[in-house]
């Protein structure tokens, strides 16, 4: 049986919503961090305190990383899809690669 790798980089605000999803699916295990990324395609002027400050563009991300079976790769991919969405732009982006070799370190 293959495996998959998957790799969703989330808003961090929809942790909470990804990690209930795949406890759902029943999930035993995964890893996550957290990450900053920086977006240039727009800065934006925001109000701090009454006075107008431009946004650095630093996105705060939260980066899961799962390994399933091949055949629940899709729910996974699908659950994790649906769970961050916040339907604006920056909800994140979702990876999924094959697994050539995977071996536990005893």
């Amino acid at each position: 049986m293959g495996m998959k790798f998957i790799k969703a980089m989330i808003r961090a605000s929809k942790f909470e919503e990804v990690r209930d999803a795949l406890q759902n699916l029943g999930v035993e295990f995964f890893t996550y961090y957290d990450v900053n990324a920086i977006s240039f395609s727009k800065e934006q002027k925001i109000s701090y305190r009454g006075r107008t400050v431009m946004d650095s563009g630093i996105i705060p991300i939260r980066v899961v990383e799962i390994v399933v079976p091949e055949i629940d790769a899709l729910d996974v991919f699908k659950a994790i899809n649906t769970a961050a969405q916040t339907g604006t732009v920056g909800d994140g982006k979702i990876f999924m690669w094959d697994m050539e070799k995977a071996e536990r370190i005893n």
